[in-house]
């Protein structure tokens, strides 16, 4: 391939030399065919300087010939890998930054707590006319983190989470409507309670951008979670249809308290294993069926009415499972579902297994 430039640069762009030494990886080519010609992509990794790596895209630029065959070459994109994986080491190591904060401030590190905050965690500030409590960075982000109060706003402060904002009740102010459409994601995190849910249907009813959830478990408050606690529920967000959807399955559940045991019974016992459940209609197992074949195994299993998994309720399974007169299903998650029939119930497994009924 790199006959016609033999030569011209041939101890600087000896693609064989700088293979040997590891200067160059191995080159791969993509190839399909397209309207009657064979296009493809062609990756070379290097771990050479910007001038030469420059050097070498325009080299591969100069073939007209691949073989006996004309061919033309143009330069797609060159990638700094290097950026990539810094970028992947700085997250992870606010991460770990974040565990560690959450784990000393337990309750036997109480009596320090105050000397943490005092040092490391900035205070919340007034934001905007409505003098909604917030981090920092509030503005400057590009990502916004919605709780309810000061309490809840400290919390996430202390967590290193600077992006926040508080509501200061469950009326929305319109700035704080304005503020969450310019954000390119925003999350909410809101109690485990009644004033929890009253809070999300007043951000959406004031055209508030919400991308993803997180809710406190059930019955309890953001500001009553332990550092740890709240770091965990943060790491798992929920996107918002996905939540709707889990939402209103829970709001029009009518499952007796013995079936809705052997229901988290099922889901842990499917969790992490890429298997599912079917179960009859006294909530007893039929049958367990490998996650890859479940979709084509559906119609064998006329007298299931319920289906525990450990993968994606898509609306593609959703729409299978109903014509098969099931009521009920458990998945790892919930994907874009358009449109839920209106007799079944669908959970997310972790939903099911947080919630203490039965």
């Amino acid at each position: 391939m790199f006959g016609q430039t033999e030569g011209l640069f041939e101890e600087t762009l000896d693609i064989k030399k700088l293979q040997k030494a590891g200067r160059a990886g191995r080159i791969d080519v993509e190839l399909k065919e397209e309207n009657g010609k064979t296009v493809g992509v062609v990756s070379v990794p290097t771990s050479l300087d910007q001038a030469t790596t420059a050097l070498l895209a325009a080299t591969l630029e100069s073939i007209e010939k691949v073989g006996p065959y004309n061919s033309k070459f143009s330069l797609s994109e060159i990638e700094d890998f290097r950026e990539k994986k810094k970028k992947e080491i700085v997250d992870r190591a606010q991460d770990i930054a974040q565990r560690w904060r959450a784990e000393r401030m337990t309750a036997d590190a109480q009596a320090l707590s105050g000397v943490i905050v005092s040092k490391e965690s900035p205070k919340p500030i007034s934001w905007g006319d409505d003098n909604l409590p917030a981090g920092p960075d509030v503005e400057s982000s590009d990502e916004l983190v919605v709780v309810e109060g000061r309490a809840d706003t400290v919390l996430l402060l202390n967590l290193g989470i600077r992006d926040v904002v508080g509501t200061n009740g469950v009326n929305v102010p319109k700035s704080l409507a304005d503020l969450t459409n310019r954000k390119r994601k925003v999350k909410a995190f809101l109690d485990g309670d009644r004033v929890g849910e009253m809070i999300l249907r007043e951000l959406l009813r004031s055209g508030a951008k919400i991308d993803e959830v997180m809710r406190a478990p059930s019955g309890k408050e953001v500001e009553e979670l332990s550092p740890k606690e709240a770091l965990d529920i943060l790491k798992k967000p929920v996107p918002l249809q996905e939540y709707l959807a889990t939402l209103g399955a829970q709001k029009k559940a009518e499952i007796a308290p013995e079936q809705f045991q052997k229901l988290k019974e099922r889901a842990t016992y499917v969790r992490g294993k890429l298997v599912s459940v079917l179960l009859d209609e006294k909530w007893d197992m039929l049958v367990e069926v490998p996650v890859g074949e479940l979709y084509s195994s559906l119609d064998q299993y006329r007298d299931a009415r319920a289906l525990v998994f450990d993968g994606v309720a898509t609306q593609r399974l959703i729409d299978k499972a109903e014509a098969l007169g099931m009521k009920v299903i458990v998945g790892e998650r919930i994907g874009k579902v358009e449109k839920q029939p209106s007799e079944m119930m669908i959970f997310r497994i972790d939903d099911l297994l947080s919630n203490e009924r039965g």
